[in-house]
């Protein structure tokens, strides 16, 4: 299936997708600083440099599917939140367009989570509409990284289009693990110590790692007003594209607490503190070794990275599309059934739902939680877990409720949010066979609500 890529930035989508046995044909991306980078590790697709604001639909070859993630900045809770208002939120626009122009099989837009935040919500919605008169479903979802084998908190907002015409469903990639891959799984090998660099230009010496650098500049005043430090045992923080932001390496001690707005390093140990290399954030974004940034200015390095989505993350999702393209394709293999897999806090929540038939999932726009309208044929059956028991159900209509937290509370359970979907039970169903054919499916019982697709 050939890929059209927009914004491609160094290409982490890309090389998800590439991994997953997709071809990416074609890539357009404007940041002249890039280009040799992206060209250097995709030799087999053609770069396009254009503005995207000057392309037209026909320049763009056909293609089954179209991914990219738009400029962030304008919708980042860290910078200015502009939105619309500033000239890079529009270019959402320029993704749209394209993609009711080409009409792919599917499409994947990429971006911060802040696009759904109540002050962007409105401006999102709109998009949403947009691409629904393009001729899509859509169904959209906060994906952590850290859930995926990525070594890194990485929370990031994916929508995803299907064309009306084909009939199956696309199912979010389930989490693939409970256990967190750590810094020192992920960067504890290297060793070696990495160049220092401010704004000189860099010089490629040394040939055993790769963009075996890091910045050296200066703290500001908000870096230093929390912690930066994360340890070996743990995950990193978010790998951001501001140099100046890259995180602090695990040997150093956290940062010492002197008051709400301001942390110091821990006196006598100041040397211990550097920032993490640009090899060392490839790393914890998940690129390969082989994966070379080109680069004269140490803080584009910095920047392809932090603007990339991990190529894991890209991989996840790119089966998935795989998974809904051949299930459609196939003669006589079809989904036929919705499968809602949920998680019970407690026993006690377990007797509830046995006795009211009934099972709620918390709303709004948070990891774990559930959009209403993110699936676009009801669910048939609901598998719970709790621990090592596994209940299956047959719900009434498959389709949800919307709920206060008053009704959910006089029903006995215990909810600590404040949107909420919930589904009627009709009956309880004793299928080991089925049971397992759910849990094989779904990979593993996440805590998390996830949907998956049981197929004949």
């Amino acid at each position: 299936m050939n890929i059209v890529s927009l914004f491609a930035g160094c290409g982490g989508l890309d090389l998800g997708f590439e991994r997953a046995g997709f071809n990416v044909k074609w890539a357009n991306e404007f940041d002249n600083t890039i280009h040799d980078t992206y060209r250097y590790n995709h030799p087999e697709t053609t770069l396009n440099t254009s503005d995207i604001r000057d392309l037209d639909v026909s320049d763009i070859p056909d293609c089954d599917g179209i991914i990219g993630g738009p400029p962030c900045q304008s919708w980042s809770v860290g910078g200015k939140c502009l939105g619309i208002e500033d000239e890079r939120g529009k270019l959402v626009y320029d993704y749209i367009r394209i993609v009711k122009g080409k009409q792919p099989k599917f499409f994947i837009m990429e971006n911060v989570p802040g696009m759904v935040t109540p002050r962007h919500f409105e401006s999102f919605q709109s998009f949403l509409d947009l691409f629904r008169e393009a001729g899509y479903r859509l169904k959209y979802e906060l994906m952590d990284a850290q859930d995926f084998k990525i070594p890194q908190e990485r929370l990031r907002l994916i929508i995803v289009g299907i064309r009306n015409d084909l009939e199956n469903e696309f199912f979010f990639p389930p989490h693939q693990t409970t256990e967190k891959i750590t810094l020192d799984r992920a960067i504890g090998d290297l060793i070696k110590k990495p160049k220092p660099y401010k704004d000189e230009e860099v010089i490629e010496s040394d040939m055993d790692i790769l963009n075996n650098e890091y910045y050296a500049g200066d703290y500001d005043k908000k870096y230093m007003a929390r912690n930066r430090v994360r340890g070996w045992d743990e995950v990193s923080f978010t790998i951001q594209a501001k140099a100046m932001n890259a995180p602090i390496h695990p040997s150093a001690p956290k940062m010492v607490y002197v008051s709400q707005d301001k942390r110091i390093f821990a006196p006598g140990r100041e040397h211990l503190y550097r920032r993490l290399s640009v090899r060392e954030c490839a790393r914890i974004q998940t690129f390969p070794d082989t994966f070379n940034f080109i680069y004269k200015n140490i803080k584009d390095g910095y920047k392809m990275i932090g603007n990339a989505v991990p190529p894991r993350l890209a991989y996840y999702l790119a089966l998935s599309i795989k998974q809904c393209l051949i299930n459609n394709q196939s003669v006589g293999k079809k989904v036929v059934e919705n499968v809602l897999v949920g998680y019970v806090k407690s026993d006690a929540d377990f007797e509830i739902v046995n006795t009211k038939r009934v099972y709620y999932i918390r709303g709004g726009n948070r990891p774990g939680a559930m959009q209403f309208g993110q699936v676009s044929k009801p669910i048939q059956l609901l598998l719970l877990h709790r621990q090592n028991r596994k209940e299956l159900y047959i719900l009434q209509t498959g389709i949800a409720e919307k709920c206060s937290k008053n009704t959910l509370t006089d029903l006995g359970f215990h909810p600590r949010g404040d949107e909420y979907w919930m589904y009627t039970i009709k009956e309880h169903v004793s299928d080991s066979i089925l049971i397992d054919k759910i849990v094989k499916t779904a990979n593993q019982l996440s805590v998390y609500p996830q949907i998956i697709g049981i197929s004949n």
